[in-house]
Order: C-alpha cells, then sequence, then structure tokens
C-alpha cells in the first residue's frame, strides 16, 4: 500500500474535509505503529502482515545505518492513518560505497486514503528526511499484483518523487526438513572461518561490479554452508534468522484456498511447497544470505540451498526465503529446480532529482545483487 494508494468508494469531499497532521514518528509512537503493522495485511491469495515485534524502532536499528518513519494522524484526535519508513543502509553502485534510502513499510488504515495535499506534504516530509551524500534515488520495491498502486505510482502525483521501474524480483519459499541425499562427488559441510573468508571475498567482487547490491543485516548468522568437490570450494552461503526482530504473520486466505488448505497441507510432502498455516500463526522465516558460487558450478549452489533448507527446520524455521533479480543468471536455475512457492514485486528507483540517464540505463539492464533480508 502507498502512501498515494488507490481511492477506495469512500466519498471523496469528506476525504479532503479531513484535517490530517504529517510529522516524524518518536519512540513513544511505538504502539501505535506495530498495531497499524498488525492491522494491515498485504493482499494476494495469502494475506499477510510483516510486523516488527517487540520494539519497531529497535528493528529498524538492526537493519540500517539510520531511519525515519513518517507519520499521518487526524489533526484532533491523534488517530494513526498511515506511515511510512526511510531506511539507509550501505549500498554499492558500479564499483563505489555509499549510503542508499529504502521506502518500505507504508502502510494505510482501512477505508482511509490520503487527499492530494495531505500526499504532498508527506512526500515533501519524508524527502526532507535525506542528507545530500546519499545521490539522487531511493529504492523501494511493491508486489507485482498489486498494479492499481504501480500505475498510480509510475504516473505520478504533483509533490511525488519519479518513480522509475528498474527490474523484478523473485522470492523463493522453500518448505523446510525435506529428507534429501547428498548429491554425487559434493560435499556439502558447515563453513570453516578459512572458507567463509573466501566465500566473503566472492560476494564482495560481485558487489563491485554490481549496477547496485545491497547485503542487509550483518548479524543473526544461524547457519553457514558450503560445497566442496574433492577439496575445491565451489560454494557457500548462510542463513539469517530475523524472527527476533521482524515477523511475517498469516492474517487471512482467500475462498478457494481456505477450502483446499488441508488437502494442499497433507499433499505437501510429495510436492515440495511449504505448508499453509492457520490464520494469525507465525511463519518462522530464515532467509538465504551470502549466496555465492564458483564459475558454472550453480548446482552447487542449488544442492547448498537444498541442504539449508532441511537443516533449517532444526533451527525452528519453517521457510527459507531466497530472492534475486529476475535477470540473475542463478534465477533460471532456482526457477526449474526447487518447489516451492514464490513472489514477484517490482523495483524501483525513486528519484528525488533527476537520475542521469547512464546511471538509469546500469541499474535497468546491469546485475542487481540484492539479498532480500535487505528489502
Amino acid at each position: 500500500m502507498s502512501l498515494a494508494a488507490p481511492r477506495p468508494a469512500a466519498p471523496a469531499q469528506a476525504a479532503e474535509a479531513e484535517p490530517l497532521r504529517v510529522r516524524l514518528a518518536v519512540s513513544g509512537d511505538d504502539a501505535a505503529i506495530r498495531r497499524l503493522l498488525r492491522q494491515r495485511a498485504l493482499g494476494g491469495d495469502i494475506r499477510l502482515t510483516l510486523e516488527r515485534e517487540p520494539d519497531y524502532f529497535a528493528s529498524l536499528g538492526r537493519e540500517s545505518l539510520r531511519h525515519d518513519t513518517l507519520l499521518v494522524e487526524g489533526a484532533e484526535n491523534g488517530e494513526l492513518i498511515g506511515m511510512g519508513s526511510r531506511l539507509v543502509q550501505s549500498a554499492w553502485q558500479c564499483g563505489d560505497v555509499g549510503p542508499l534510502g529504502y521506502l518500505s513499510q507504508i502502510r494505510l488504515k482501512q477505508e482511509h486514503r490520503l487527499p492530494p495535499r495531505a500526499a504532498q506534504r508527506a512526500w515533501q516530509r519524508l524527502g526532507a528526511t535525506r542528507l545530500e551524500e546519499e545521490g539522487s534515488f531511493d529504492l523501494t520495491s511493491i508486489t507485482l499484483d498489486n498494479r492499481s498502486a504501480r500505475r498510480l505510482l509510475e504516473r505520478g502525483l504533483p509533490g511525488q518523487p519519479r518513480y522509475h521501474p528498474i527490474g523484478d524480483y523473485r522470492v523463493h519459499a522453500l518448505a523446510t526438513g525435506r529428507a534429501l541425499s547428498e548429491p554425487q562427488g559434493i560435499e556439502l559441510r558447515e563453513a570453516d572461518e578459512t572458507a567463509w573468508q573466501e566465500i566473503l571475498a566472492w560476494r564482495l567482487a560481485r558487489r563491485l561490479r554490481a549496477s547496485l547490491a545491497l547485503a542487509g543485516p550483518a548479524e543473526w548468522r544461524v547457519l553457514r554452508l558450503v560445497a566442496r568437490r574433492r577439496g575445491r570450494l565451489l560454494a557457500g552461503l548462510a542463513v539469517l534468522d530475523a524472527t527476533p526482530w521482524r515477523q511475517l504473520v498469516v492474517r487471512g486466505y482467500t475462498g478457494r484456498l481456505t477450502r483446499l488448505r488441508p488437502a494442499l497441507n497433507l499433499a505437501r510432502r510429495m510436492t515440495g511447497t511449504p505448508r499453509l498455516p492457520r490464520v494469525g500463526g507465525p511463519l518462522r522465516c530464515g532467509q538465504v544470505v551470502d549466496l555465492a558460487h564458483a564459475p558454472g558450478e550453480e548446482p552447487a549452489a542449488i544442492a547448498l540451498l537444498r541442504a539449508a533448507a532441511h537443516r533449517a527446520s532444526g533451527l525452528g524455521l519453517d521457510l527459507l526465503l531466497v530472492g534475486h533479480a529476475e535477470r540473475d543468471p542463478l534465477g533460471a536455475w532456482l526457477r526449474h529446480t526447487l518447489p516451492g512457492r514464490h513472489y514477484l514485486t517490482r523495483l524501483y528507483a525513486v528519484a528525488w532529482s533527476p537520475i542521469p540517464t547512464l546511471e538509469l540505463e546500469a541499474l535497468r539492464e546491469g546485475d542487481l545483487d540484492l539479498e532480500s533480508s535487505a528489502l
């Protein structure tokens, strides 16, 4: 949902007349922000809330160099109507390292919309949090099936920064705990420090080559695995568990999935798809980070992902999430060899000032090396 979200059927004149206040959040707003995140589910066949319990501001601090959250509330009663956050992270862009903003957690209370003047004030206030060294654009993503929001933001409204689509991003949700056999000729083991430093060197080399790269939080790795063949390092990955500060909760299913959920859960042992939990149940998700492989060793990376999904169950994880830009060469291997559900979003460069043509072309055509834990 966007700060400039599509209008519901409420009368436009009433919405325009509603007095609203736009301001930055402070620590005393924590409970109201977490309540709105619990109430506003993302649309789709599975309605999910992305929550930040038990402390909203501490959770953002784990994932960013600095952050700001914008609130839109009733001027008279102080009721929280909408919010949006901007997290600044370290990013690699064509070999240079610098701060990059990411726009996220944009929510609007059910049956509300922002009048154009309030939306314009919100964009202006959010833009004012930017620092000069942060460049001309921020990054954001919108689910691909949210066509109405994408059309509205791409068309643009007065005071809104321009949204430039730069590519699509896919997240695979892998079931954990499924039994597997070790692939012939490949050894899968937990990484020692020497092997792990080599994997990190591979990751850094790719980030320095990428048009844009984001790494996500550097802590809370609960598993590190590597693949070898006759002692030669082929691939490596780690699993991040962010559930202590960020949660995914199922809030509902479409009518079809409500009816089919019991049968789909029975069949998941054969299909390899994740279990569909009861409504209100949290999904404890691990995220694949630092995935790297030697040239031509995509099968070793796939074997590692299968092994990580198997071991993640023993860590108490329900799902293992692995994300990649659609044009990532490894993406085709993942789509054709790994069972599980997947979700598509569209990535945008949100331009607060004009993006140079060559820079925009690089974002649209070059390597986007983005960890799902950073989005």
